[in-house]
């Protein structure tokens, strides 16, 4: 019996195939930087799969292990940066994830919170980043909250980008439908100081924020506030935030403060390096050399051009170093955060740049890397699984040559960097990051139909939601669209224009979920729809690695009559010359054009590519 059962198990086994065992590493000799903030001791870890499996010393290599000798290198946590804007690169180039991703890695920061997004990109982004053929950190998606006329909402990124409640009542609907995407954080615009380099914009309410912080944490989520002034941290803190991000630079922090943090756990999130001058600012060397070409060619323009600092700048940089020694000194836990993407703060780099900021103005050196590993992770309820170095931790690690935990400026000597056990291949990620032009992205092939307004849950053909968009401003022009109830089916677009001197507003139909990936239209024509409609309209097509300032665009008339309009991709021009990519689009996107103060309307029915 015992034979005939082992034949049917090798059957079985030869039939359904083996599955591959965990790879193991061996990592012998490194000094080991746990993330708690303790010195760094002499260790071998092991490393089984996902999973951290054992440390300890002259630990037994297992059969068929990977052994990587490491005396005269620290190991430690994977980095975090609870603060960037990963579609944004730094520097004037078009967003590109990948590169983005990449970035970080090649930095070891294996953990990022990523606040340039919206509930439709979660899904294909978190798709995109699983695939085998893109590596990238993980990312925690956040999905952001503010209010009518605050901060967040004056760049005409449009409602999809920050949800804008000013009552209880408001944030729970609106958290309702944030928490359908399954965002990993909340961030909240709480505080509209602007510096006083400009009028300051409006700041959410006590009772509003608290509510979206209850019913985030009912879900698990962490809150994560933009606060920059002692009046807001107060408040956030009342409401029980899980961080401030960015720096408190208006006034000395208080007592008051310091124990409101305290006793709600709130940490800070300074993102020093994004308010560090820029005039001036110095680059250590192997940190220069670790930035992409575009970067340093970015940075060697921003020092040429040697802007005076502003004397608001200034003060504000002085209040934030003072308030960070506070802080920390009054016990509050202090995080890393850069807010990357801003010109001028690159991805990855500025997280080790943060870290040495934090050392220089009140931290140690293994108190900073702590604020960047565990204490970060805490901030993103993650600290159970990640942060730290410990059997049964997930195995996100950095290893370098030399001792960061005494000179921080080891961290740019990068060795190895683990994702969840798997090492990443360094050199592959350095082509990445200088590669020119956009990153390949799997692009979905378009069939012809795209809108024909027959969806009962508002979303076109290909299941993308449309939105709307405007120009910068405060005082920015705003779109109505709703679907019309008889026929034929279209859309009915109203726009009331604002104050700006070329005032605008856009309907936005993603060709991709979110426009994340990119749309493939070759073999197409152009683009047809019926429309309505007596003032100026374009339609301007969203292109991956094309910057939307650069954008191809075709004037239309609606016509007093609804009527199709074709428009072949041949009369779309752009000021950059050339055509446009059609292997590359994402979004169309309808313009109306209007006066200051003035409103217009369009009727929006089937739109479809079409061939001639």
């Amino acid at each position: 019996m015992s034979f005939f059962r082992a034949f049917l198990a090798i059957f079985a086994l030869l039939l359904l195939g083996a599955a591959a065992p965990e790879p193991v590493t061996l990592i012998r000799g490194a000094h080991v930087f746990d993330g708690s903030g303790s010195p760094a001791v002499p260790a071998d870890v092991l490393l089984r799969g996902e999973r951290i499996a054992a440390i300890g010393q002259r630990l037994r290599a297992p059969r068929g292990a990977r052994v990587i000798e490491a005396r005269g290198m620290t190991l430690l946590p994977g980095l975090h940066d609870l603060h960037t804007h990963l579609r944004s690169p730094g520097t004037s180039a078009p967003d590109d994830l990948p590169k983005a991703w990449a970035a970080h890695l090649l930095h070891g920061v294996t953990s990022v919170a990523d606040f340039s997004v919206s509930g439709e990109m979660l899904a294909p982004i978190r798709q995109l980043s699983a695939s085998d053929a893109i590596a990238a950190p993980h990312l925690a998606l956040a999905i952001r909250f503010g209010v009518p006329q605050g901060h967040g909402t004056e760049y005409g990124w449009g409602d999809v980008f920050t949800r804008q409640v000013t009552t209880p009542r408001a944030a729970e609907l609106a958290m309702d439908r944030a928490l359908a995407y399954r965002p990993d954080v909340i961030k909240v615009f709480a505080d509209g100081w602007r510096y006083g380099r400009s009028p300051d914009l409006d700041s959410m309410n006590l009772p509003t924020l608290r509510t979206i912080v209850e019913r985030a944490h009912e879900a698990g989520i962490p809150v994560i506030t933009h606060t920059v002034t002692l009046a807001g941290a107060k408040l956030a803190a009342r409401a029980g935030v899980d961080a401030l991000g960015h720096g408190i630079g208006d006034a000395p922090v208080d007592d008051e403060l310091i124990a409101l943090m305290r006793a709600s756990g709130t940490a800070y999130v300074p993102t020093m390096a994004v308010y560090e001058p820029q005039a001036g600012r110095a680059l250590l060397v192997p940190e220069a050399a670790r930035l992409s070409a575009a970067e340093r060619a970015y940075d060697a323009a921003e020092r040429a051009a040697d802007p005076p600092t502003p004397e608001y700048e200034a003060r504000r940089w002085e209040i934030l170093q003072d308030n960070l020694r506070r802080l920390k000194a009054g016990g509050v836990a202090v995080g890393v955060g850069t807010d990357a993407g801003i010109g001028g703060v690159y991805q990855g780099s500025s997280a080790i740049r943060e870290i040495r900021l934090l050392a220089q103005f009140g931290l140690t050196p293994a108190e900073a890397l702590a604020a960047a590993t565990s204490v970060s992770a805490d901030i993103m309820m993650r600290g159970a699984d990640s942060g730290r170095i410990a059997p049964g931790m997930r195995a996100d690690l950095l290893l370098v040559r030399g001792r960061p935990d005494l000179r921080l400026s080891d961290l740019y000597a990068v060795e190895q960097v683990f994702v969840a056990g798997r090492s990443a291949d360094l050199a592959a990620l350095r082509r990445v990051v200088e590669r020119d032009g956009p990153s390949p992205l799997p692009a979905l092939r378009m069939t012809g139909p795209i809108d024909t307004v027959l969806r009962a849950d508002g979303r076109t053909d290909l299941g993308t939601l449309p939105d709307a968009t405007n120009e910068a401003g405060t005082d920015h022009s705003h779109l109505h669209a709703i679907t019309a109830p008889d026929a034929p089916p279209r859309r009915l677009l109203y726009a009331k224009f604002g104050a700006a001197p070329a005032p605008f507003a856009n309907f936005v139909i993603p060709l991709t979920p979110g426009a994340v990936q990119p749309a493939d239209a070759r073999g197409f024509t152009g683009i047809a729809f019926t429309a309505r409609g007596t003032v100026r309209y374009e339609l301007l097509l969203d292109e991956y690695g094309r910057r939307s300032s650069a954008a191809f665009r075709a004037p239309f008339d609606g016509g007093a009559a609804l009527g199709e309009v074709r428009l072949p991709f041949s009369t779309f021009a752009s000021g950059e010359g050339a055509q446009p990519d059609l292997a590359r689009l994402r979004a169309l996107v309808f313009r109306l054009h209007g006066e200051p103060g003035g409103e217009a309307t369009l009727e929006l029915g089937t739109v479809r590519f079409y061939r001639d």
